[in-house]
């Protein structure tokens, strides 16, 4: 049951809306952070890390962006399959296909975005088509690549360019921590929090179920819904972090903008 199915039922559904309005307040404090710093710094996605102190925030190589920013989609879901089991619903079967089927979607929409669409993904394919280029230094004097400067290289992916010893320039860079994180955080929002928070558990399913096997019911689903809402904050910090120190203005927009497409067209429109 999404939160959209709740809202026609007489519950509110107000949880994504406040989700998401809470990531964007994240992405937009992170400007503010951002500014009157130099904006060279705002493109160093692909860059080697510079050689002064940073914070954690600001190092692509911190735990928390390894583990939990770019592997959000396995987060996501590792914890939809934890509360699919757990969904209350009076016909569960049909329930649980269009779970499947949504989360099947949602999947094929990041892994068209970020991974493969016929060769490099959309994202590469904006960032190729906007005039960005992989760049390498092709010298290895240290003296001659200051006088050379960088030098394109043929690599139509991050990926490729990145095994190549390379990073991307120029281009629009369309901001992947903005569009993966907003993707995830709302379509747990509608797939694991709306159907363990505004559900019960039917314990009349089962006639012979105990009360001790009731209460580890839900304290299964207490522990999903706390995965998913300490996850969701982690991410609002890393939204934070990507504005403030790797993406600017128009690159946090169009990430954040397909973000949220799949979920505005596979719940909102349909409510």
């Amino acid at each position: 049951m999404s939160l959209a199915t709740a809202s026609r039922r007489g519950r509110p559904a107000l949880a994504p809306a406040a989700v998401l309005a809470a990531l964007l307040a994240a992405i937009v404090c992170g400007l503010v952070r951002s500014a009157g710093r130099d904006p060279g710094h705002m493109h160093t996605q692909a860059l080697p890390q510079p050689p002064q102190p940073m914070s954690l925030w600001a190092s692509k190589t911190n735990p928390l962006n390894t583990y939990f920013a770019k592997l959000a989609w396995a987060w996501t879901t590792a914890l939809f399959a934890a509360a699919l089991p757990m969904r209350a619903a009076p016909r569960p079967l049909p329930a649980a296909a269009r779970a499947l089927a949504s989360y099947a979607l949602a999947t094929l929409y990041w892994f068209l975005m970020t991974q493969w669409f016929f060769g490099p993904s959309l994202f590469d394919r904006v960032f190729v088509l906007t005039g960005g280029a992989c760049q390498h230094n092709a010298h290895a004097d240290a003296d001659a690549v200051a006088d050379a400067g960088p030098a394109p290289l043929a690599a139509s992916s991050l990926s490729a360019c990145r095994a190549a010893g390379g990073w991307w320039s120029g281009g629009h860079d369309v901001s992947g921590h903005c569009f993966l994180l907003l993707h995830s955080a709302l379509f747990l929002t509608e797939e694991v929090l709306g159907p363990l928070l505004l559900s019960r558990p039917r314990t009349g399913a089962e006639p012979t179920s105990s009360g001790s096997s009731m209460r580890a019911v839900r304290r299964a689903r207490l522990g999903v819904v706390a995965a998913t809402l300490a996850l969701v904050v982690l991410w609002a910090a890393m939204l934070f972090a990507t504005a403030a120190y790797f993406h600017g203005a128009k690159e946090l927009a169009s990430g954040a903008a397909l973000g949220i497409a799949y979920w505005a067209a596979a719940y909102r429109l349909q409510s």
